[in-house]
């Protein structure tokens, strides 16, 4: 509500000639908004979601299903995935790829709601863990779960990656200076930012701003993956020594 009156605000005085209109929700009401104001806006994510607005977009369940892929011919059979907010449309359109994935794999699919913060990456990963099937591969909705997740499989006593693989669907200079350095998807970030900006620019100025594919993200692969373990590993338990 107060992002909407924000913009309602900036509109009725010019005081600003566009926005990017970033993180879309299920339904998301500032579209609607944006729309019937006429302002000038530029949607970062997919275009499903963006009504009328252009959208700057990458295909999300195609990068999903490389995940899926390389890790089920790495022997995965039971991946886990922290997930982003569940309100996010984004979220929404991983979750629905990953699960589609690995049915048609025919792996288990496991997941678990994150917030993108590390303490919410790190508690997810114990639970997993901790289970009586723990997961023997894990892809994490950001950077930070991701080496939050890590450091906490390192707590427990599983090795990283030889009882445990981890992925970060973001990846970052943190994930390089990390031990082991984490396989992550790789996208060119400020190329992306140019290209939003680029479109904004032309829609400011009225002309026709069109939705626009981004190159698909890569998987980087780094020391955090590996084949799947014969027997997956217990993780140690509390007052066990480590």
């Amino acid at each position: 509500d107060a992002e909407i009156a924000l913009y309602r605000s900036w509109w009725a005085q010019r005081r600003v000639d566009g926005v990017f209109l970033l993180d879309l929700h299920i339904g998301d009401r500032r579209v609607t908004v944006l729309e019937e104001l006429g302002m000038p806006a530029v949607v970062i994510g997919d275009p499903a979601g963006a009504g009328s607005l252009p959208a700057i977009w990458q295909d999300e369940p195609a990068a999903m299903r490389a995940v899926l892929e390389y890790l089920v011919a790495a022997g995965h059979q039971r991946i886990a995935r922290v997930t982003g907010p569940p309100q996010l449309f984004h979220t929404k359109i991983r979750t629905d790829a990953f699960c589609a994935a690995a049915g048609a794999a025919g792996v288990r699919a496991i997941l678990r709601a994150g917030d993108y913060t590390g303490e919410s990456g790190g508690s997810a990963t114990r639970g997993l863990l901790r289970g009586s099937e723990p997961p023997t591969a894990i892809l994490y909705d950001n950077d930070l779960m991701a080496i939050s997740g890590l450091g906490a499989a390192q707590q427990l006593a599983v090795q990283v990656p030889a009882d445990l693989s981890i992925v970060a669907w973001d990846d970052s200079a943190f994930c390089e200076v990390v031990h082991p350095p984490l396989s992550a998807l790789t996208r060119d970030v400020a190329g992306y930012g140019r290209r939003a900006a680029r479109a904004l620019v032309r829609a400011a100025a009225g002309a026709e701003a069109g939705n626009e594919e981004e190159p698909m993200a890569v998987l980087t692969v780094r020391g955090s993956t590996g084949p799947a373990p014969r027997v997956p590993a217990q993780p140690a338990q509390p007052g066990q020594p480590v």
